[in-house]
């Protein structure tokens, strides 16, 4: 009686039709599905947020690394100056480090003077303008752009012959003014009229911005910029020069002006030296997958104390140009790159 009592009850309870059935699965599986994708989201993010601590922990690591290498880059400037009073190629300072295995990767280190190149901040002076303009034919850059910087750095706001102040500047799509002082970074050349990026990034290799003038180091600077000294210098006038700084390096200046190289010759010795104050480290790390570079303009004073005056994270610019278009003038390179 039961059993068919129980037979009778479910064969009066409706069936669901085949249309509910499959909403329901179809609703069984969306949930399953999100569920899915709200898993697979979550551990992407935790992966990334890992990766990203990672990163975080290893650059911190890195610069670390890095102020320690510029630290020992000051103290070899500092026995050199111990060891004698003039600068040279042939010196420890002037050997790039290389590359030394640290936890987890690697860093390299070098040492550049920076008064082996041309000091934009010296353009103002008449002679070393004129070396200037010899230098910018020699790496076929046109020199018109020099009026310019003159008037970039000068104080005033009077227009040397094409040359540009404020109002040239204002005209501009953003408009700028002139800064009427010393370049912080060579960077600021591109904002002078008349400089394109082609000839920034064939300039970079020769220039430097340090405070104020400065002299060019004779036993560092490249050939070129020897070349650009006076007017009738002669490449196989360089290479002699250059023959004779690296197997016994100048120790005042007096020696190189008269040296018989220059016989008959209108050299001059002013701005030139054979010791330098300003020097450029750059350091590379790479940790983990965080590479890392450090540039700074380390200044020894008189007394041989350093001081760091100019610190940046990034690429160096003698690296990664501006453009692809990175193609090299000859020459650029000291004997000891």
């Amino acid at each position: 009686m039961k059993f068919a009592a129980c037979s009778r009850l479910r064969a009066n309870q409706p069936m669901l039709p085949n249309r509910e059935r499959g909403v329901a699965l179809i609703t069984a599986v969306l949930v399953v599905a999100i569920a899915a994708i709200i898993a697979t989201s979550m551990m992407k993010r935790q992966n990334f947020d890992t990766q990203r601590t990672a990163n975080i922990i290893h650059r911190d690591q890195a610069i670390a690394y890095a102020l320690g290498a510029e630290h020992w880059a000051g103290v070899e400037l500092i026995k050199d100056f111990k060891i004698n009073n003039y600068d040279h190629l042939k010196e420890n300072w002037a050997y790039e480090l290389p590359s030394l295995p640290i936890d987890g990767g690697y860093i390299n280190g070098k040492l550049q003077d920076l008064q082996g190149r041309f000091n934009l901040n010296s353009v103002l002076d008449p002679l070393q303008a004129e070396r200037f303009i010899r230098l910018c034919q020699a790496i076929n850059v046109e020199p018109d752009f020099i009026p310019a910087l003159q008037d970039w750095i000068d104080g005033d706001t009077e227009v040397r012959v094409d040359g540009a102040e404020d109002e040239s500047y204002t005209l501009m799509n953003p408009p700028y003014r002139t800064a009427n002082r010393y370049l912080a970074d060579t960077s600021e050349l591109l904002l002078v009229k008349g400089v394109s990026v082609q000839d920034y990034n064939i300039l970079t290799f020769y220039i430097s911005a340090l405070p104020g003038s400065s002299d060019i180091n004779v036993n560092t600077a490249s050939p070129l910029l020897l070349q650009s000294l006076t007017y009738d210098v002669t490449p196989p006038d360089v290479e002699r020069i250059i023959a004779l700084r690296t197997d016994r390096p100048y120790q005042d200046i007096d020696s190189f002006v008269e040296d018989k190289t220059f016989a008959g010759k209108e050299m001059s010795e002013d701005h030139l030296t054979v010791s330098s104050q300003y020097f450029l480290f750059t350091a590379d790390v790479m940790l983990g997958n965080a590479p890392l570079t450090l540039q700074s303009v380390l200044y020894r004073t008189t007394e041989g104390k350093i001081t760091v005056i100019q610190r940046r994270f990034g690429p160096s610019r003698e690296r990664i140009l501006i453009q692809t278009d990175n193609t090299l003038v000859p020459g650029y390179q000291n004997e000891r790159s």
